[in-house]
């Protein structure tokens, strides 16, 4: 019985996992581990947290493999206000009912192990991933799909200060006593709106380091398709794809809905955008070439630091397995993203090869296409062995005879 273990519980892996299972992958062959209590949980808390009413992706990307699915769950369970604007970007809140309802449809948590991988070895043709309750679990194939916010990013300037929290870090409880909000992005966007929406007396300040950069996705769109991707995939050099995704993610960027919506809280006195101001915090105060401002709580939104390759787990297919790394520093995969033999990569470890949407949850789907393609060709060759030593076991009685 071929079985299959995804490390990480996020988006990325239960749409493989719904993938496989689709595919004709049995529950009982198939676990997931994972440290939250729930599969998804950690992008439902965080998406929680900044209030974020509508995802930034289209609705056609989901953890279902039928593209069209959440629409046809919007219309079954009767949503109102189901997306919003012309790229149909789902509401959070539905988003998350119909990854939470396709998980239990395919028993899901049946498969999921509340734990961390604390070691892994190969032996036998089989992966052996030790957790972080001593116990041991062996599989015939292993999908690392843990996703990249490992480490929240700090700044220094706001490092040991008092007060100062990173919206990602811990639960926060000072939504009501915060007037500040560091970032730049689309989750400083959320944030601060959110603090406007709580806060309707006070006046709230964002403090960034660039002027509003506004693009309708992470990346362009011409990288969902073949139009991008097919010369991305010719380039032999992973210095230039690293490169290549570097300049067309559009880091630290935020629709036009939501420039928009910060506008009017600028033009109506509620917001004031600070743009490359700050110069130190002393005191409970942040100061800047000709003035210092007291604050009362700042929330950070500066997002995670880059330390997927530095994970024990990484580090060690590295070096006891001998995992290949590009010159550009990230994993040297196959097309169908296989690292090593029966072991498959997804998200940012996916980078080279799924290109600038790698990380999202478009890069999730394609990531569940490339390792469901895998999954049948080697169900395809296991029936063929099957077929061939059957026909050999008959040959062998039939001369016997």
């Amino acid at each position: 019985m071929t079985t299959w273990t995804i490390i990480g519980g996020g988006l990325h892996a239960v749409t493989i996992a719904i993938k496989l299972r689709s595919l004709g992958l049995k529950a009982s062959q198939l676990s997931i581990i994972d440290p939250n209590p729930n599969l998804c949980a950690q992008f439902d808390n965080f998406s929680q947290r900044i209030d974020m009413p509508y995802l930034r992706s289209p609705c056609v990307h989901h953890v279902h493999p039928n593209p069209f699915h959440l629409n046809q769950y919007a219309k079954k369970m009767h949503y109102t206000n189901a997306a919003y604007g012309q790229y149909k970007r789902p509401n959070r809140n539905m988003f998350m009912n119909h990854t939470h309802d396709l998980i239990h449809l395919y028993h899901l948590n049946s498969c999921h192990i509340q734990g961390y991988v604390n070691d892994i070895k190969k032996s036998k043709q089989q992966w052996h991933m030790q957790l972080n309750n001593q116990s041991w679990i062996s599989s015939d194939h292993v999908v690392v799909a843990f996703g990249c916010n490992h480490e929240i990013y700090v700044p220094k300037l706001f490092q040991n200060q008092p007060d100062i929290s990173h919206i990602f870090e811990n639960e926060q409880n000072s939504y009501t006593t915060t007037s500040h909000v560091v970032g730049s992005g689309i989750s400083a966007a959320h944030l601060t709106l959110r603090l406007l929406k709580e806060n309707s007396n006070n006046q709230i300040h964002l403090w960034m380091n660039k002027t509003i950069d506004v693009h309708d996705f992470d990346a362009d769109t011409g990288w969902l398709g073949p139009k991008n991707m097919k010369k991305f995939s010719a380039m032999q050099s992973s210095i230039d794809r690293l490169n290549t995704i570097k300049n067309e993610r559009h880091k630290g960027s935020m629709p036009k809905e939501l420039e928009l919506r910060l506008k009017k809280y600028i033009k109506d006195g509620r917001l004031k955008v600070h743009i490359n101001e700050i110069t130190d915090i002393v005191n409970h105060h942040i100061c800047t070439d000709t003035y210092c401002i007291h604050y009362d709580h700042i929330l950070l939104a500066t997002g995670f630091k880059e330390t997927i390759m530095q994970q024990p787990l990484i580090q060690q297919l590295i070096i006891e397995n001998q995992a290949p790394v590009s010159a550009c520093g990230l994993p040297s995969i196959t097309p169908s993203l296989e690292w090593l033999p029966n072991l498959y990569v997804s998200g940012g470890l996916a980078d080279l090869e799924l290109g600038p949407f790698a990380r999202n949850i478009m890069g999730g789907r394609e990531a569940s296409l490339k390792i469901g393609e895998a999954f049948e060709h080697k169900q395809y060759n296991k029936s063929q062995q099957y077929y061939y030593n059957c026909e050999s076991l008959n040959t062998k009685q039939s001369i016997g005879q």
